[in-house]
């Protein structure tokens, strides 16, 4: 519906025209009225109407000067005039303005309506060539685009010698020269995961499917092209550990030609990352659970070795856990390969999640180096090795963080982690059991700990239900009841306040960086 308004300073041909039509029957919105071009602008701005009616003669601003005004500010509003005066230079003006109709009073009622829908006629008509030429403007751009994504992809697969690529690129004005050139081809979900290599970085853009970006990077200098390279990689790398992301970089070439060669390995590491991650998750689950249902390796019994075993159990520990890697029918170098890896992960998120590693680089750099020790495993001794040099490190680091514990300290904290499963645990119960009063234990707790006796709690009974989660294929409720909350939502938002997750989001993500980790380990 076209919105009307009025300008006119008679109150009663205001009145006349405002209730003489049935507007919205005749499709029409009436949003206003004024009694002159000064009051009208702010109005008009306001309800932005498609047709204004004025009249010429009124005080402070006419209605040929409203009308010059619309016309600067609002080119799309229609504009009718009614006077009172049949003079000349009143139409002459009027129709270098470009109004609509120019009429003569008195106009009947049924006279504006006939204006009114002839100007809204051609509103109807302007909109709809409009609407046809950003269609045609549209179709230009998408050919223009076409033929550009399909020339730059004919030239990464090398059908263009550098004469004609040199003319065909001019023709579609792609900035092509450069000294030299590397392909990046990258496949995810989001274009922002990818939006800053266009941004921060000399390149050409196209596609060739949904999904898909290619890049092909230009630059003078071959030596600044490999360094952004890398830190390109590195890049994409951390963002594939938080969404779906394929690519493959190719290596840096100089000449035209050399983009193909680009191109080539680019699409070869892009291809096989997909076949990797593909395998990789298919066939680790199914080993990897297979084991699991088995009870052949449980996560748990590593994870409470982690925190209760002793140096002189190690090697015992190593080859329960391991045993059935060395049976005839499961020592393939895969299923030894899977083993490592879950061995380490658990390991590592025991370290971290404990607190144990992220302030201190010198154990950072005692873990990374056995991690990296962690590819070249081969055999059964090797595993044995591995797993023993690790869980030595692991209990060396856990001891030294527990003498750093006062006597009574280390007296709470191990009732803590014996009762943490009692609902009706608090600061009172715990220091009645350790003999102390609560307000000093909590003084205690906090000053040794740097955390208060309720939080370090807290923190206790949410990771042992990340355990649970991982583990079990218990109910949420359950694992609630199983770590000291006989109130499920209570321990839903507790566990989502501490970890940032919900337990489902957790259980998933915990999945995802477990795969993340084996494609990225050598």
């Amino acid at each position: 519906m076209r919105k009307i308004f009025l300008v006119d300073d008679e109150m009663a041909i205001r009145d006349g025209i405002g209730k003489s039509i049935n507007w919205e029957n005749e499709g029409f919105i009436y949003c206003g009225d004024a009694s002159d071009g000064e009051l009208a602008l702010p109005l008009i701005e306001k309800h932005r109407p498609d047709i204004v009616i004025t009249d010429i003669q009124m005080p402070f601003m006419n209605g040929l000067e409203l009308s010059h005004i619309l016309r600067e500010k609002f080119p799309s509003i229609k504009i009718i005039i009614l006077s009172g005066h049949d003079e000349f230079e009143y139409a002459r003006e009027a129709m270098r303005i470009q109004v609509s109709e120019y009429c003569l009073k008195p106009v009947s009622s049924q006279d504006l309506l006939t204006i009114l829908q002839k100007a809204s006629a051609q509103i109807d008509q302007e909109e709809k060539n409009e609407q046809r030429l950003l269609h045609l403007e549209y179709q230009v751009i998408q050919n223009q685009q076409a033929n550009r994504d399909q020339f730059l992809y004919e030239l990464c697969e090398g059908l263009y010698s550098f004469s004609d690529a040199m003319k065909k690129a001019t023709k579609l004005n792609i900035p092509l020269i450069s000294e030299y050139y590397y392909i990046i081809i990258s496949e995810c979900s989001l274009d922002s995961t990818i939006d800053w290599i266009p941004r921060n970085y000399s390149c050409i853009r196209f596609s060739r499917k949904i999904r898909e970006s290619i890049f092909i990077m230009l630059g003078n200098s071959k030596q600044q092209l490999e360094q952004e390279a890398n830190s390109i990689r590195k890049e994409l790398n951390e963002h594939s550990k938080h969404i779906e992301l394929l690519f493959g970089i190719g290596r840096v070439e100089s000449r035209i030609q050399g983009i193909s060669l680009s191109f080539t390995e680019a699409e070869e590491e892009k291809n096989n990352a997909k076949i990797i991650q593909k395998y990789r998750t298919e066939d680790m689950n199914k080993t990897l659970e297979s084991h699991i249902d088995c009870k052949q390796m449980n996560r748990m019994q590593l994870l409470e070795f982690l925190k209760t075993g002793k140096v002189d159990d190690i090697n015992h520990f190593s080859s329960n856990y391991s045993a059935f890697l060395n049976s005839d029918n499961i020592r393939s170098q895969l299923t030894i390969y899977y083993f490592i890896m879950d061995f380490t992960i658990t390991v590592t998120h025991y370290l971290k999640d404990e607190e144990s590693i992220s302030d201190n680089p010198e154990i950072i750099q005692k873990v990374s180096h056995l991690e990296h020790k962690a590819s070249w495993v081969r055999n059964y001794t090797d595993v044995l090795n591995y797993m023993e040099n690790m869980l030595k490190l692991v209990l060396s680091i856990r001891k030294n963080k527990a003498i750093s514990y006062t006597q009574t300290i280390q007296l709470t904290v191990n009732y803590i982690q014996s009762h943490y499963h009692n609902s009706q645990l608090s600061l009172q119960t715990v220091s009645d059991a350790v003999n102390i009063s609560a307000s000093y234990l909590s003084h205690l707790f906090s000053q040794e700990t740097g955390t208060t006796l309720i939080e370090y709690l807290t923190n206790i009974r949410i990771e042992k239900a990340k355990e649970l989660l991982l583990k079990t294929h218990n109910k949420t409720y359950e694992i609630a009841t199983q770590v000291g909350y006989s109130d499920s939502h209570y321990f839903c938002r507790t566990f989502k306040k501490v970890t940032g997750l919900t337990t489902r989001q957790y259980k998933n993500q915990a999945q995802k960086e477990f795969f993340e980790y084996v494609e990225d380990t050598p």
